[in-house]
């Protein structure tokens, strides 16, 4: 299935949001930029550029809980317009104290302010989308524009960073000032039906403040009445704590099994792992269009086992052709949860509370990413490197037999529900 037939018939204000989300992801490389700027610019060791680093991805878990709360009371695209202007003010602010401390400090303060950013996108997308499948169309055309700008920004920031930063701070917060003004002139608030219906140039304006007016409802009240997007959010732990395994178990294990050629295997596997996004995303969204987002995450899952349990090989055979095919099939894994992840809740919570069931589960994808390194370190240390693999073999199954018990459960619950009347009916 061709590009454009895939994502076809989405609404207009969905394909702005995602050209400006894929805009924006240019100059989305925080964490990387406080490394570079600050050991390549300043000469900062490594050990102290990592602490600054570890703030900036601290700071990241109160902020998309506090953008999701937001969200939901002052609205999606305020929240993403205030957000991404406040991000290009601080780090356009980067060019004044350049070569100076300061700089580490304003980059903290703009990874905070995206942050408070990604629930209100997310949240936004499920506003403007009515249906799942579009939803799930609408989730991985973000997904692929994610990636390549994420691609595209860090490839051209690398040119001009060592000698020319100021013109990298100048141009990021220019990326973003571009994104703000799309979303500001051309993402309208409410779903089309609301849109459809209304006659007032100004309804959707006054729709969303009819909507942040009233106070919303305790979120932990909501969670014990959705005891299952409970269980839901908490097990998505896994998700994060096996995807960061390609940022941290994945390098060490390059230069354990190439040595001094470790490095350049690993930027081998970053291109693969790229370009397999790039290719596969529409392909797998168009085989998968009729598996619910339970199922989906499910398979996904799955690939993740097969894909990170493969590198396990290594201690037998070490060839990059085992790593090679582990990167794809553990990308098909990655582009199968990182676009369902959110459909689960989409349909399961209300519209009140996008925002902050977003930023909560956004919260748990933090404490994923943050505690991942340091328990695989354990894991590491306690036997030899490949045998972690199995480890994240087993963590990859038991996370994709949890989505399959919580299918089973609501599949159950709905024949219930379905029987009742007929029940009812035979009584009379």
């Amino acid at each position: 299935m061709s590009l454009f037939k895939t994502y076809a018939g989405l609404s207009r204000d969905i394909y702005y949001l995602c050209l400006a989300r894929t805009i924006n992801s240019t100059g989305d490389f925080v964490f990387s930029l406080i490394t570079l700027v600050l050991t390549l610019q300043m000469g900062m060791n490594v050990v102290s550029a990592g602490i600054f680093v570890s703030m900036a991805a601290l700071i990241s878990g109160p902020g998309v809980l506090l953008g999701g709360y937001l969200s939901d009371l002052m609205g999606k695209k305020t929240i993403i317009v205030i957000g991404q202007l406040l991000s290009a003010i601080m780090i356009i602010s980067c060019s004044f104290w350049s070569g100076t401390i300061t700089v580490g400090y304003l980059l903290i303060a703009v990874m905070f302010f995206i942050s408070i950013t990604r629930p209100a996108y997310n949240a936004l997308i499920i506003q403007l989308c009515t249906e799942e499948k579009e939803r799930k169309s609408a989730f991985s055309l973000m997904y692929l524009g994610a990636n390549l700008g994420i691609a595209i920004g860090p490839l051209i920031a690398g040119f001009f960073i060592k000698d020319h930063v100021n013109i990298v701070f100048i141009s990021i917060g220019t990326v973003f000032l571009i994104s703000t003004f799309i979303i500001i002139n051309q993402v309208k608030v409410g779903t089309r039906k609301e849109l459809a219906s209304t006659a007032s140039p100004h309804a959707e304006q006054q729709q969303e403040q009819q909507r942040s007016s009233q106070p919303p409802s305790p979120l932990f009240r909501l969670l014990l009445k959705n005891p299952l997007v409970a269980f839901f959010i908490v097990v998505s732990f896994l998700n994060y704590f096996i995807y960061m395994q390609y940022s941290f178990s994945l390098p060490l294990q390059m230069n354990h099994s190439f040595g001094e050629n470790g490095a350049a295997y690993y930027g081998s596997v970053m291109t693969i792992n790229a370009i397999s996004v790039i290719i596969l995303t529409t392909v797998i969204l168009s085989a998968t269009r009729k598996l619910t987002a339970l199922n989906s995450i499910a398979t996904g899952a799955l690939f993740y086992g097969i894909g990170f349990g493969a590198l396990n090989l290594l201690g037998y055979f070490p060839h990059f052709s085992i790593v090679a095919l582990s990167t794809v099939l553990w990308t098909i894994g990655e582009i199968l949860v990182q676009t369902n992840i959110n459909l689960y809740i989409a349909s399961r919570v209300p519209d009140t509370h996008q925002g902050r069931f977003n930023g909560l589960l956004l919260f748990v994808g933090c404490l994923g990413y943050t505690l991942s390194p340091y328990l695989t370190g354990i894991f590491i240390k306690s036997m030899d490197m490949e045998s972690v693999w199995i480890i994240i073999l087993a963590f990859s199954l038991f996370y994709a037999l949890s989505m399959i018990i919580l299918w089973y459960i609501e599949k159950s619950s709905t024949r219930r529900n379905e029987m009742k009347p007929l029940d009812h009916s035979k009584s009379i």
